[in-house]
């Protein structure tokens, strides 16, 4: 399970799905101040990825709990999503979580909490130098990854439940890339240079 029955907001005329905390967890992801002082996502296409595993969750759970009048489709939620900031996030706070989700017939919002990770009490930085001194000798041990591997066919002759399947298997993949990412930056206390081929 990955989320809490709905409850039903009268005063909005929404509905309220808490996720539960163990799941909230594995949507955490970097925040930052843009030159206006508002907080945005540091990586867009990871959020991406986030939403939609959520929503193919979300999906997969109302469909087994009958939360649905009609069972709405992936693509049909995933174009109406929206996402919000539960508070504008402090110098001190470093990532957010989606702690909830609010719904309503023609919007889905995804309610994120800005935090701290790592006991951080000042924004980190990335250092350009080549020297790697601070941590020599250093060894930071990061897990493997669990998944099966993923077989890349033509899209043209997947069907659509397989093509949801690769989706949901890559939107995984970027999650623990990042959970990764957050391990080594608490060993570390400094974040893993971006691979080059990471597109790839």
């Amino acid at each position: 399970m990955s989320f809490v029955a709905p409850t039903w907001d009268s005063s909005n005329c929404q509905y309220i799905i808490e996720l539960l905390p163990a799941y909230s967890d594995k949507t955490r992801t970097f925040i930052k101040k843009d030159v206006n002082g508002s907080t945005v996502f540091a990586d867009a296409d990871f959020v991406e990825n986030i939403t939609d595993a959520v929503v193919h969750n979300l999906i997969e759970e109302g469909s087994s709990n009958n939360w649905f009048t009609k069972l709405p489709s992936h693509e049909q939620l995933m174009k109406r999503v929206k996402h919000v900031f539960k508070t504008l996030a402090q110098e001190s706070q470093n990532v957010a979580v989606v702690t909830s989700l609010l719904l309503t017939p023609k919007q889905i919002s995804f309610v994120w909490e800005p935090s701290v990770f790592a006991n951080s009490v000042l924004p980190f930085s990335f250092d350009d130098s080549d020297s790697d001194s601070d941590s020599a000798g250093e060894e930071v041990d990061l897990p493997e990854s669990n998944l099966p591997p993923v077989k890349l066919t033509d899209d043209s002759q997947q069907s659509h439940e397989e093509y949801l399947l690769t989706r949901l298997r890559a939107a995984k993949a970027r999650v623990e890339a990042e959970q990764i990412r957050m391990q080594y930056f608490e060993a570390t206390g400094r974040m893993p240079p971006d691979s080059e081929s990471e597109d790839e």
